[in-house]
């Protein structure tokens, strides 16, 4: 219901009818405490109507003034709108009503801006926070080749350091653990993308730790991390 219908029958409640109702009744969502919504709604229910009765006694609820609402109800109200005083007490509340209408309209449409930039903000920080994720496991993943390569290179020229060689250069590569890389992690960051790296750093009771978190957080893919958990057990 547009407020320049309100005030119209805030000012003719005589001409109120049922056809008023759904307006009404949406103007008393938007504005629970406006009293006279409510009378005017009980006014527009038909006398047969069995929803009345109810209306009525929420109207009276809400009253300041059961006399007004019983002359309103019963067809007597009097616009006294050739009476000075009266028509500019009357032209003064329908203006604060108006001003009240416009401050909640404005208010709403306010919410809902800051709530779509809190939606955007959202999600521009998952998808910043899923692109360097990305970019940091590509990172390990090419410096954990390039430590294999290192230690291929060393078996190729003297087969005889397999045992050894191998050894030293895979611990001297968990030593490192590549942990310059993996202190950029948040701590309570718990993703499947970071219990894959520390499955390739060879930590698997943290990775199982991490898969752990996941069936609690995402219970839906139980049976998924609970696959993945197996394979580290057994590997």
């Amino acid at each position: 219901m547009t407020k320049e219908t309100f005030t119209y029958l805030v000012a003719n409640p005589s001409e109120v009818s049922a056809l008023e109702i759904n307006g009404l009744e949406e103007t008393i969502k938007n504005y629970p405490y406006c009293q006279l919504a409510y009378t005017l709604l009980a006014k527009a229910y038909d006398d047969n109507d069995v929803e009345k009765q109810a209306k009525l006694r929420k109207a009276a609820a809400y009253t300041i003034s059961r006399n007004a609402l019983r002359r309103i109800m019963n067809g007597t109200f009097v616009n006294h709108s050739n009476v000075p005083t009266i028509t500019k007490f009357d032209s003064d509340y329908i203006r604060k009503l108006e001003n009240i209408i416009e401050a909640k309209e404005d208010e709403e449409k306010r919410k809902q801006q800051e709530y779509q930039q809190e939606v955007l903000s959202d999600k521009e920080f998952l998808s910043y926070s899923t692109v360097a994720e990305d970019i940091l496991l590509n990172e390990i993943a090419q410096k954990q080749q390039l430590q294999n390569s290192i230690i291929d290179s060393f078996l190729l020229k003297d087969p005889g350091l397999i045992r050894s060689s191998k050894s030293q250069l895979e611990a001297m590569g968990k030593q490192e653990d590549l942990s310059s890389n993996s202190v950029k992690l948040d701590k309570g960051i718990i993703t499947e993308s970071y219990a894959k790296i520390l499955t390739m750093q060879g930590r698997k009771e943290k990775a199982i730790g991490v898969y752990e978190k996941l069936i609690l957080k995402f219970p839906e893919k139980k049976a998924y991390f609970a696959s993945k958990i197996q394979e580290l057990s057994e590997f």
